[in-house]
């Protein structure tokens, strides 16, 4: 006789519950339950069943050969079929274990199903779930459908849509199982993302427009403007399956339109012109070019600009793309830096002599034979002997006041300058026709004052020499 005591109301009350537990399971209902013992071949789960719950072990292999299940753990599966006071568990219903009337069951309750795809057909895909062959239109295979290699040899999860001829005829579709997870799926961002926050997505693909991306089972765009600070859109720093953080910018439910921006969330160049000194000669990347000079770049995001005045030492540059075409890379010496404006000029290393560095102010009292290269009404353009391109004020040139300049000067003819102001660092030089004469005239009173000290002094000397100085005193007024 048994020492335990069992009154008839809690027995009675056991014994209709192990029954309600065990008796009230059929194929497809979900329950919970707890991992009790982990074998080569069976998983054995206590689900609070009156019967005994088994799983296949091949459904938790992982890629590397290993379990990625253990004793303790808790799962949710869907009952595959009771047998013999057995109930057969299966964490996806294809996955393991496969009857008729699980996938029926599936089907009459929208339940997903577990296949792969082992063949392209005329029209769609034939699909394993389980051991029972299916078929799903290709209409059917994604919401944006890809190539057919895209989808050979792959699982996915699909919903029935059509079950017929006691299981001879079945027809999937995943495309219906995502359009109902995205719904989920947006209701649940809904509550969850606002614009400003910063989040995760994978690069779907990279086009000329910027990165189609996915953020948690949703499109949303990148726009090239907005993939960095630089004014190219690099393709090759971003890759198709890379996870990359950006901001959210914009937000639209309605058409359930979600832009992102990564340069939202990346330093401003600015903050690197500290690495970059006046002077220096760096490297750098023709990103733009207009009629004006040429935009480099010399960090992502931070560009300088080549004046037209800077692509060349000596000669006259009218196109930009004479010397350098977007996309070049090229060397560059930084001439002006302009932080209250955030502004860098640069001015092109080119392979000429610079000549600018053999010439200045110590020099104003040489005479050079120039080349009129143009006649303005306020002056003329001349290159020098050295290739320096010179300004020759109209007030500094040997004609009268009121003379008409174009007439008197052609293009291609020689003059004598001499030189009145260099700034080497500005790239300016000014000369002068009327001083060019002056030290001439200069130079033959001191030669012909020296020839006659050695004869004695002559009252024609002298009468030359008061009239050399009244000509300087004139020519030295305003």
């Amino acid at each position: 006789m048994s020492n335990i005591n069992i009154n008839d109301e809690n027995f009675s009350d056991l014994l209709e519950q192990s029954f309600i537990k065990g008796d009230s399971l059929s194929a497809g209902d979900v329950v919970n339950g707890t991992v009790i013992l982990v074998t080569d071949e069976i998983i054995f789960v206590d689900i609070q069943a009156k019967s005994e719950a088994v799983l296949d072990a091949k459904e938790f292999i992982n890629d590397n050969g290993t379990k990625n299940i253990k004793a303790g753990d808790s799962i949710i599966a869907y009952v595959a079929s009771i047998k013999h006071g057995e109930i057969i568990l299966t964490s996806a219903i294809g996955k393991g274990h496969i009857s008729q009337d699980l996938l029926y069951t599936a089907y009459k309750n929208q339940l997903p199903v577990y296949g792969v795809v082992k063949q392209s057909i005329n029209g769609g895909f034939i699909v394993s779930v389980g051991s029972i062959q299916a078929f799903c239109p290709l209409s059917q295979i994604d919401s944006r459908v890809g190539s057919n290699e895209t989808y050979l040899n792959k699982s996915f999860n699909f919903s029935i849509i059509r079950y017929e001829q006691q299981g001879k005829n079945i027809i999937l579709s995943r495309r219906s199982l995502l359009e109902k997870i995205k719904e989920e799926t947006i209701a649940q961002l809904k509550q969850q993302l606002k614009i400003g926050d910063i989040v995760t997505a994978t690069i779907n693909q990279v086009i000329d427009a910027g990165l189609l991306v996915h953020l948690d089972l949703l499109d949303a765009f990148i726009p090239r403007s907005e993939c960095s600070y630089s004014r190219i859109f690099h393709h090759d720093n971003f890759k198709q399956g890379e996870n990359i953080t950006a901001k959210i910018i914009d937000l639209d439910w309605d058409k359930v339109k979600i832009t992102l921006s990564i340069k939202e969330i990346l330093p401003e160049p600015w903050s690197f012109i500290n690495q970059f000194q006046i002077g220096n000669t760096y490297t750098g990347t023709v990103n733009k070019i207009i009629k004006n000079g040429a935009f480099v770049e010399l960090k992502e995001g931070l560009e300088g600009f080549i004046p037209l005045s800077r692509m060349s030492y000596s000669k006259k540059i009218n196109d930009p793309h004479s010397v350098c075409n977007e996309g070049d890379t090229v060397q560059v010496t930084i001439i002006d830096i302009d932080e209250s404006n955030k502004k860098i000029t640069l001015e092109l290393v080119t392979s000429e002599e610079n000549p600018w560095l053999t010439i200045n102010n110590s020099m104003t009292e040489s005479i050079y034979t120039a080349t009129i290269e143009e006649i303005t009404p306020k002056g003329l353009v001349v290159v020098l002997p050295n290739q320096i391109r010179a300004f020759l004020p109209r007030e500094h040139c040997a004609i009268d006041r009121n003379a008409d300049i174009t007439k008197l000067y052609q293009n291609g003819n020689a003059i004598k300058v001499a030189l009145l102001q260099v700034d080497a660092d500005d790239r300016r030089c000014l000369v002068s026709e009327k001083k060019a004469i002056e030290i001439e005239e200069r130079s033959s009173y001191q030669q012909f004052a020296a020839s006659n000290s050695s004869k004695g002094s002559t009252a024609f000397g002298q009468l030359f020499k008061k009239k050399y100085d009244e000509l300087l005193d004139k020519g030295n007024k305003p």
